[in-house]
C-alpha cells in the first residue's frame, strides 16, 4: 500500500465541505440524539453525521437539500431493482386496499415461498420471518434440534445477525483473536453472554486443512456449520467453498448456507453459482422487496419439524409479523422481475464496474482491489485480495472514509466503508462509467 501523505488535512476539508453543504441533516441528527442515542440504528452512522434522505426513485436517491445521489448501497444491498420499482408499488398498494395486516393467512404467502422453491434446488420447504437475524436464529435452533447437540460452527469474520448465538468473532481485535488455523470464538457485542462463545467453534477461510481437522475434533457436539459464501466483503475461492460442502457431508454435519446478501447473484443464489446444495439456507434484503423480511428453508425432513399436522410434535416458529402480507406481496413481486435477463444486465454492469475500477487502481499506482460479485462490490486498499478476516483487518482504512465522502461530493452514495455496496436493476452503464470516474477524481485528489 503506498502511504499517503496530508490524508488528515483532506479528510477534514471533505467533512467540513460537507457541514456547510448539509445543514438541515446535521440540525435532524442533533434533534434525534437524545430520543434515539445516535441515529435510528448503528448503520446510519458516518462521521460526522449521515446525511437524510426524503425519497428514492428509480436508481437515485434525494436528500433533504435537494440533492441527488446515483444510489450505489440500495438499502443494505436489498432493493435489487432501485426504488419504487412501479410492480412492487403496485403489489404494495393493491395489498393496503385489502388490509395491512390479517392475522390469518392471506394467501399470497403460499405464493412467495413456492415463487422462491422453484428458484432453489435445494429448497423443499420454507418460512418467513421478520430479518435475516431471525432467520439464523431459526434456522440454528432448527438444526440444534434435529440433530440433539448443542454447539455450532462459523467461519471467523462472518456476520450472520445480531444474536449471541452468531455473533462471535465477527470483527476480533487480532490481540485476542488467537491462532490463525485455530481461532479464539470472542463475543463481538457489548451486553452478550459471558458464556456465547463457548458454544461457537471457530473455523477459519481459505484453509481446508484446518478447517477439517477443527471439524472432526468437534463432530460430535456440532449441530450444524453455518457459512456466508460472501463473507459480507471477503472473496472467497469457489473451491475453498465447494470444499466445505463436502467435509460437513463427509462428517455427518448440517450446512446452513448464510444468503441473506449473497443471493442477489443470480435466480437461484451462491449456491447455484457455487453449484452445491446445502441442508438449510437463510435468506433476507431481497426476498421483502424492500420490507423487513427474512427466510430460511431447505430440507423437508428439517423443515417438516414445524409442521403442526405430523405427529410427534416437533418445534413452534411464529412472530405477529412473520409472513406479512405487505411483505409478501413485496418480496414475490420483486422475485417475479428479477429474470435471466434481468440478471444478464446486472452482472454486466458489475463485470464493467470491475473492468473500470481495477484500470483506476492500475492508473493511480495504489495499492488496490475491486472484489465484485455479480451486482455486489467491496472495495479494499490492500496489495492483494482479502480472503480472510485477518487479511482483510490489515488492509489500509485511511482512504475509505474520505473516498466515501469524496464520492457523495460527486454524487454518488455508497456503503461508509465501501464494502457492500450494490448495483441495481435500474442502473444503466453509463452510471457506472460515472461511478468509476468519481472513484478516479476522490483517488486522484487524495493521493496527490
Amino acid at each position: 500500500m503506498t502511504p499517503v501523505a496530508n490524508i488528515e488535512e483532506k479528510t477534514a476539508e471533505l467533512e467540513d465541505r460537507f457541514r456547510a453543504a448539509n445543514p438541515a441533516s446535521a440540525a435532524y441528527f442533533e434533534k434525534g440524539r437524545e430520543a434515539m442515542a445516535g441515529p435510528a440504528k448503528g448503520a446510519f452512522y458516518y462521521p460526522p453525521f449521515p446525511l437524510v434522505m426524503e425519497r428514492g426513485e428509480d436508481c437515485y436517491l434525494y436528500d433533504v437539500e435537494g440533492r441527488r445521489y446515483v444510489d450505489c448501497a440500495n438499502h443494505h444491498t436489498t432493493l435489487i431493482l432501485g426504488h419504487n420499482h412501479p410492480a412492487v408499488v403496485k403489489a404494495i398498494a393493491d395489498q393496503l386496499s385489502r388490509g395491512v395486516a390479517l392475522g390469518a393467512p392471506a394467501g399470497v404467502e403460499a405464493e412467495a415461498c413456492i415463487e422462491l422453491c422453484s428458484r432453489v434446488a435445494s429448497l423443499d420447504r420454507v418460512r418467513y420471518c421478520n430479518s435475516g437475524t431471525e432467520a439464523t436464529l431459526h434456522a440454528i435452533r432448527l438444526a440444534r434440534g434435529f440433530s440433539g447437540r448443542g454447539k455450532i460452527a462459523k467461519f471467523e469474520g462472518g456476520y450472520h445477525g445480531s444474536h449471541d448465538a452468531v455473533e462471535i468473532s465477527v470483527a476480533p481485535p487480532l490481540d485476542k483473536a488467537g491462532p490463525a488455523d485455530a481461532p479464539n470464538s470472542v463475543p463481538t457485542a457489548g451486553g452478550m453472554s459471558p458464556y456465547a462463545g463457548q458454544d461457537v467453534v471457530m473455523l477459519p477461510y481459505d484453509n481446508e486443512a484446518a478447517v477439517e481437522k477443527i471439524l472432526t475434533a468437534n463432530r460430535d457436539d456440532l449441530a450444524c456449520v453455518i457459512f456466508d459464501p460472501k463473507a459480507g466483503t471477503m472473496a472467497q475461492r469457489p473451491e475453498f467453498v465447494r470444499f466445505v460442502r463436502g467435509v460437513t457431508r463427509k462428517l455427518d454435519l448440517l450446512l446452513i448456507f448464510d444468503e441473506i446478501v449473497g443471493f442477489r447473484v443470480g435466480r437461484g443464489g451462491l449456491q447455484e453459482y457455487y453449484g452445491i446444495d446445502p441442508d438449510l439456507t437463510t435468506y433476507g434484503k431481497v426476498v421483502g422487496g424492500g420490507m423487513p423480511a427474512g427466510a430460511f428453508g431447505g430440507r423437508a425432513d428439517i423443515m417438516d419439524l414445524f409442521d403442526p399436522t405430523k405427529e410427534p410434535p416437533g418445534f413452534f416458529q411464529s412472530g405477529s409479523f412473520s409472513a406479512s402480507p405487505l411483505v409478501m406481496v413485496a418480496g414475490l413481486a420483486t422475485m417475479q422481475q428479477l429474470t435471466p435477463e434481468a440478471f444478464d444486465h446486472l452482472n454486466g454492469l458489475g463485470e464493467r464496474l470491475k473492468e473500470g475500477l481495477d484500470r483506476v487502481f492500475a492508473n493511480a499506482g495504489v495499492g488496490g482491489q475491486a472484489l465484485v460479485l455479480g451486482s455486489l462490490f467491496s472495495i479494499f486498499f490492500a496489495d492483494e485480495m482479502p480472503y480472510t478476516y485477518r487479511a482483510m483487518a490489515a488492509a489500509d482504512k485511511t482512504l475509505a472514509h474520505p473516498l466515501f465522502h469524496s464520492l457523495l461530493d460527486q454524487g454518488y452514495f455508497l456503503g461508509q466503508t465501501l464494502g457492500m455496496c450494490c448495483l441495481s436493476t435500474a442502473m444503466e452503464e453509463d452510471h457506472v462509467d460515472g461511478l468509476v470516474d468519481a472513484f478516479a477524481n476522490g483517488l486522484r485528489y487524495l493521493t496527490d
